[in-house]
């Protein structure tokens, strides 16, 4: 997570808040779905904040959580990837998924 830059977080924020619609003007089962999405996109970027703004001795307790949040935003935001607006040097995972066992995971560290 310390790769990923404020601005970062910024623009990935607001790109994929911009794409969830409004559910109230919604009906049905798409109102559901835009409500549900919003609130997903909404927990995700809650524990990138955290973690940010967490004191440098408890972000070990929360990067994992993090990274996953992240990852999980920067392929929400991938849905919209044909879109003029989409922040590509943003939309950047923190997690490498080896084929062979895709449960183990590999944070990326700064170099």
């Amino acid at each position: 997570m310390e790769r990923i830059t404020d601005d970062q977080v910024a623009r990935l924020v607001g790109f994929v808040s911009a794409r969830i619609p409004d559910s109230a003007p919604l009906q049905g089962e798409a109102r559901r779905t835009a409500a549900a999405l919003r609130l997903a996109a909404h927990k995700q970027i809650a524990a990138v904040i955290f973690h940010r703004n967490s004191p440098a001795e408890h972000a070990g307790e929360t990067e994992v959580l993090a990274a996953a949040s992240w990852n999980l935003l920067a392929a929400l935001a991938g849905i919209w990837r044909d879109h003029p607006d989409f922040p590509a040097d943003a939309a950047v995972e923190t997690f490498d998924f080896d084929c062979e066992s895709p449960l183990s995971t590999t944070i990326q560290r700064d170099s």
